[in-house]
This record gives C-alpha cells, sequence and structure tokens, in this order.
C-alpha cells in the first residue's frame, strides 16, 4: 500500500504521499477494511481495500498531521493506515501499544494495522538485523513475555480490530527474527510466532487479526516459516520494482504469490510496494501503479483483498 519512497523500513499496499496516491486512487477501489478475517461471503467478489503508510511528519502535538495531509489531497479517506512499532524504545523502555494512532485511523472509519518489531530502533552504521538479544530463540525463552502480555492487555482495551503484522519478512536476513540472523531458524521462527500469538491470545485481545509477511526480494522459500493458520487470519507478501532492471507489479512478487498462496486459503495482503522512478521515462511510475492496481491484481492476482 505505498507510493512515493522505497525505504524498507517505512514502505507500505498499505500507499505513500503524492502523485502516487492519486495514481492509486484512480486505479483502484477504496472500501472499507474487512472487519474479521476478511473471508468474502459466498459468491461475493469484493473490491480490493486500500491502505497506506504515511511517515509521520515532525508537527509538534500532531503525529497524525501527515495522515491528514494525505487524506486532503486525495479527498478522502483510505481504508488502512499503517505504523511501525519497535519493541522497545531507543532508551531500551517497552514500547507501548499505539491507541493515539489507533484510534485517530478508527476515527476516520479505517482500520489500523501496526507492523509489530522485536528490535530496539537501528542504530547508524550498525546492520538492523544485528540484535541478538531480539533472537527467536530469546522470544521462546519467554525474556519478552511480560512486555508481550502487557502490551495485548492494553490493546485489548481498543473497541476494534487491529491488523498486526508480526516479524515480517522472516525469510530475508535483515531483521534481527530473519533466517540464519542471530542463528535463526525456520522451525525458531514458528515456534516464537506461535508463542507470542498464544499469549496475546490468553490475554483476551480477541480484536487483533494477525498478518504472516513474507518477501519476495529475499527469494529464500517462505514455506517452512508458516507458522499454519490457527495463529494467522491474512497471508501477506512485500515486493518492489527497485532494481536495476525494471520489473512490472506481477514481476516483482513472483514467485512469493505462489508460494505463499500454497501454503493456506486465507485472504492474501500486498503489505508493502512500491516503485522507482523511472531516469528516462517520467510518467513511467504513476503507469506502473496504475496497471498495478488497476489490471495485474485484480486480473493475474484474485485472492488479493487489501
Amino acid at each position: 500500500m505505498h507510493t512515493t519512497s522505497t525505504t524498507r523500513r517505512h514502505a507500505g499496499l498499505v500507499l505513500r504521499t503524492g502523485i502516487m496516491a492519486l495514481a492509486l486512487v484512480a486505479a483502484a477501489a477504496l472500501v472499507p477494511a474487512p472487519t474479521d478475517h476478511g473471508h468474502p461471503g459466498p459468491g461475493d467478489t469484493p473490491p480490493i481495500a486500500l491502505g497506506a503508510y504515511v511517515q509521520p511528519a515532525p508537527v509538534p502535538g500532531d503525529p497524525n498531521a501527515a495522515i491528514a495531509a494525505l487524506d486532503a489531497s486525495l479527498g478522502r479517506h483510505l481504508a488502512i493506515y499503517q505504523t511501525f512499532t519497535d519493541w522497545v524504545t531507543s532508551t531500551g523502555a517497552p514500547t507501548p501499544f499505539p491507541v493515539d494512532f489507533a484510534r485517530y485511523v478508527a476515527g476516520l472509519g479505517a482500520t489500523p494495522m501496526i507492523t509489530w518489531q522485536p528490535q530496539a530502533p537501528p542504530v547508524p552504521g550498525v546492520p538492523d538485523a544485528d540484535q541478538p538479544e531480539f533472537s527467536l530463540a530469546q522470544i521462546e525463552s519467554g525474556r519478552y513475555d511480560a512486555y508481550i502480555r502487557s502490551w495485548a492487555d492494553q490493546a485489548k482495551t481498543f473497541p476494534g480490530v487491529v491488523y498486526v503484522r508480526l516479524m515480517h519478512e522472516m525469510n530475508g536476513a535483515w531483521y534481527p527474527w530473519g533466517a540464519g540472523v542471530n542463528g535463526n531458524t525456520p522451525a525458531q521462527y514458528v515456534s516464537a510466532w506461535q508463542h507470542v500469538v498464544a499469549l496475546v491470545g490468553d490475554e483476551g485481545a480477541t480484536n487483533l487479526r494477525f498478518v504472516w509477511c513474507a518477501s519476495s526480494s529475499a527469494r529464500l522459500d517462505p514455506t517452512p516459516f508458516y507458522p499454519g493458520d490457527g495463529s494467522v487470519s491474512w497471508i501477506a507478501l512485500d515486493g518492489y520494482n527497485k532494481g536495476a532492471t525494471w520489473k512490472t507489479f506481477t514481476q516483482a512478487v513472483t514467485p512469493c504469490y505462489d508460494e505463499i498462496t500454497a501454503l493456506s486459503s486465507l485472504p492474501v495482503m500486498i503489505a508493502e510496494t512500491a516503485s522507482v522512478e523511472s531516469p528516462t521515462d517520467p510518467g513511467a511510475k504513476a503507469a506502473w501503479i496504475t496497471s498495478a492496481f488497476g489490471v495485474e491484481i485484480p486480473q493475474t492476482f484474485p485472492r488479493v483483498r487489501v
């Protein structure tokens, strides 16, 4: 859901701002996000919901100013708005459930999505993944159980559905929970995921919908990382046109789409996507977006709902 940038940490078919947003609005139907698992009813073919990650603008006292500015430029609200939340702050304090963000988004008639990252904010010059204290073994061991339970207790007081994209892009090696990083294995990922979801369930946070999201850029098969339908509400992928060779949306997300849809019949989300600008064609990026949302997703990726 994003548009003007390909910054990995804050990317997100949850859009960015500017021309890309306008192209997306022209290319795709914007509808309220599903309020449960997202399964359409018998015979239903619901439109594709569209959302955005909007990088917070430095407006003192108004952390949601960037969302308001995007909506004003579009003349409407989107279905989903995404934010990224680390488990601890730069001072090492536990990061609380972002209730102000969730309330603001709900007030727009939209659904909040939180990319929930077991890590501390990255330090310049140090690889993001170099945080062994957030290895999957540490999560499995119970080191963060008190934090997870507290976060879930906060989340369950929010009167609405929240999408939680936990430990995304696990088949890449750029996050502390990633494949082969800090001694991580696919089996540990499955165990850690199920451990976190079970703790959240124990706390009664039944309003949370967990989004399992693979990376199409990693090209490591995500299959062994899948924790099972019992602890997942949506399956998702991230895919970009960002390399030296120009790729269509279809080329950017294939074969990852085929891999994840073979694992489950759950609804599919494109959680992050974007295109670089073309150095020779000023209109190429807008055309890429229009094709992706207006042609390729509806015709080639029928299970995509967000």
